[in-house]
């Protein structure tokens, strides 16, 4: 045996998690103040600050186009064809909860305590 058969490499293996992603239907220079302290208290209620999720913008919801899809998605904007309000459901290997817009959820309440519910399954809590 030669110095070169009997090296052995240890290398540590790591399992790097995605973040969950927020997909909204405008683009984060036309978020307002009140709808990011929304955002942010949704986040906060599942124990997640804001650098701790991915934000896009795209202005229908198609993950098509993605190379790599998140295991979480919270999606804020007009509902795709297939998809509901409030619930979990999985698409192509995505679990995503919809909810309208971050302006419309501010004057609804109703909607809010629905988000919450899909958003505790979504996240086991």
């Amino acid at each position: 045996m030669n110095a070169a058969e009997k090296t052995i490499y240890t290398e540590e293996l790591y399992s790097i998690q995605q973040l969950p992603t927020v997909l909204l239907t405008k683009p984060w220079l036309e978020v307002n103040d009140a709808e990011k302290e929304q955002l942010s208290k949704i986040l906060s209620a599942l124990r997640l600050p804001m650098e701790r999720v991915t934000i896009k913008f795209q202005p229908a919801f198609d993950l098509s186009g993605w190379n790599e899809k998140p295991e979480k998605l919270i999606y804020f904007g007009a509902l795709p064809a297939g998809i509901t309000y409030y619930e979990v459901i999985d698409v192509n290997g995505v679990s995503l909860v919809a909810s309208e817009s971050l302006e419309a959820l501010l004057a609804n309440e109703a909607a809010r305590k629905r988000l919450w519910g899909a958003l505790r399954q979504l996240f086991s809590i």
